[in-house]
């Protein structure tokens, strides 16, 4: 069998093999949620979901969640309007402990993004899983911009630190 007799039947393959190679992993779009207070980009299409939850005086708030999966990474951002802005320092402060409890902590680093309200607990950080747990490596961001705190999240086998930087810097707070 010749090459031109073969060309009809591998052509689509050919083809396929191709555009995949193209594709980019990442998808980088900018994404405004309602409620949210800002806009960022993801590298993907994020899915939102919300689910109820108390909050630190016993009141029922809404917790939001969009993420998407990309190039062997997920990444989110979770939010909640604490509507009491004497909560968000420790709210914040349980976001970083509580990642803590699952993981390994790594490497801290300051977050500074315009428009966040400074509080101490702000900042991001590296986790790795346990010992004898399936490899995982997280990179997490927590903030706040007047009554909401934020998590971002990407979560992976290896880590992206340009994916991170690009996820992070991106944010855009709306002016409180």
């Amino acid at each position: 069998m010749t090459f031109a007799n073969s060309f009809p039947r591998l052509a689509p393959w050919c083809l396929a093999a191709w555009m995949a190679g193209c594709s980019p992993a990442l998808d980088w779009r900018e994404v405004t949620l309602d409620g949210a207070g800002l806009k960022l980009m993801f590298p993907c299409k994020p899915e939102r979901e919300s689910r109820p939850q108390p909050g630190p005086s016993g009141q029922a708030m809404t917790v939001q969640t969009a993420s998407c999966k990309a190039k062997g990474g997920q990444y989110s951002l979770t939010w909640v309007d604490l509507g009491d802005a004497t909560q968000v320092p420790a709210a914040l402060q349980r976001m970083r402990d509580s990642m803590g409890q699952w993981l390994v902590p790594g490497e801290a680093a300051p977050l500074t993004l315009r428009g966040m309200t400074p509080v101490s607990a702000a900042g991001q950080q590296r986790f790795t899983a346990r010992p004898g747990e399936p490899a995982q490596q997280v990179r997490q961001a927590v903030f706040a911009s007047g009554t909401h705190v934020y998590q971002l999240l990407q979560q992976a086998g290896k880590p992206d630190d340009e994916a991170w930087d690009v996820f992070v810097s991106s944010v855009v707070l709306a002016p409180q």
